[in-house]
């Protein structure tokens, strides 16, 4: 009789172990499946930094990641995200930044604190600042990504110094390029690591080119297009069948739709604004040229490179990390509308050096495609 009821607790003993271990295991497989991370950016407007963060949210949420995005300067997405991501604006319209920063500093925290994220990622100087503040004693796994030139950006004293003191407080800060590395310190340099924007091209460049010139950007003053719009008169002087087109859109719209009269272009110049299918519009183009003072690390340079367009670019940061001068691509000195004009036309009058400079940019920026890059970012993002 002892021995029966030994055996029977000894069962029910068995029996308990097997559940708590069963449990244990249900929780694990639970925890893994519903694994969060959150982005947090200004907005989702078309942009270099957005739309790295549209190709990683999408992948994280193909991998079965509960995913959010946190924008805090407005309310616009115009890119396709996946339908499981949940998008939440911060912002308050019409309220001044300053006024608005208690808020966000509120929200972040509030979220942070419900929804527990396994990871949280931020774009943007400004925007990093504020989620490492947000977070302080939360002992979240943080990762802020410069998405700019820090040197040549215009950010104020208050954003730099805060950048320097809070950056170590990060798992890791994100670069696109060597030389926004070397801006930061050693330490912030030790926990750092360089990923290039992960391309998306589905198409290459059309056989059948037309005498088209090409620009993708904001209308800003950081893009230079007026300076590209003043070449491209010279150009026009010489070969008035080509036309140049500016894809973006901008505070500087007017004054660059004014300087296009003045310049009596209105018939060679144009400025589309922003199209879905950009990939399909530049296709078909003999050049695509970035005329900028100063970038992080150009999204349309190498998306035009993959396509395989010939590119022209100024001595910006990126660009001239990516283009070997007159063997994939034509590098300008900032600011020298000389050294544009005479590059646009090297590339017309040159047929044999447009060909050698598509191929060759190609080749360069293959290992950019989003199949390499994402596997970086996750490295990233999922190490302990």
């Amino acid at each position: 009789m002892i021995e029966c009821s030994t055996n029977i607790v000894r069962l029910i003993i068995e029996r308990v172990r097997f559940e708590i271990f069963f449990l244990g295991v249900m929780r694990m497989d639970e925890k893994k499946a519903t694994k969060r991370i959150v982005f947090l950016i200004g907005g989702m407007g078309k942009g270099g930094a957005e739309r790295v963060i549209s190709i990683l949210a999408n992948h994280y949420a193909k991998k079965g990641w509960e995913v959010d995005i946190l924008m805090l300067l407005n309310n616009c997405c115009e890119y396709e995200l996946n339908k499981n991501i949940k998008i939440t604006s911060l912002c308050k319209e019409g309220k001044s930044r300053i006024r608005q920063l208690p808020k966000w500093i509120s929200n972040i925290r509030k979220y942070v604190i419900e929804n527990k994220p396994d990871r949280i990622v931020s774009f943007v100087a400004r925007i990093n600042i504020i989620t490492i503040l947000s977070c302080i004693g939360l002992k979240q796994h943080i990762i802020v990504s410069e998405r700019n030139d820090p040197a040549s950006d215009g950010r104020s004293i208050i954003v730099r110094i805060a950048t320097r003191l809070l950056y170590p407080l990060a798992h890791c800060v994100v670069f696109q390029t060597r030389w926004a590395q070397s801006c930061f310190s050693k330490k912030i340099q030790k926990k750092s690591v360089i990923i290039p924007n992960p391309i998306q091209v589905t198409l290459q460049t059309s056989k059948e080119k037309k005498k088209k010139i090409v620009a993708v950007g904001r209308l800003v003053e950081q893009k230079n297009h007026a300076m590209l719009i003043r070449a491209f008169k010279r150009v026009h002087y010489v070969h008035p069948e080509y036309k140049l087109y500016i894809y973006g859109e901008g505070d500087l719209r007017d004054a660059l739709t004014k300087l296009i009269q003045e310049l009596s272009l209105s018939e060679a110049v144009f400025l589309p604004g922003k199209v879905d299918n950009i990939h399909e519009e530049i296709a078909d183009a003999e050049m695509f040229v970035l005329a900028s003072n100063y970038e992080g690390l150009s999204n349309a340079l190498l998306e035009a490179m993959m396509i395989g367009l010939p590119c022209i670019s100024t001595k910006c940061a990126g660009s001239n990390e990516v283009i070997n001068n007159n063997h994939n691509g034509i590098l300008v000195n900032l600011g020298s509308e000389e050294e544009l004009v005479k590059a646009i036309c090297a590339l017309i009058n040159d047929r044999e050096l447009a060909y050698k400079l598509s191929q060759n940019g190609k080749k360069i920026v293959e290992s950019m495609s989003a199949d390499n890059v994402i596997p970086k970012w996750e490295q990233t993002i999922e190490k302990l």
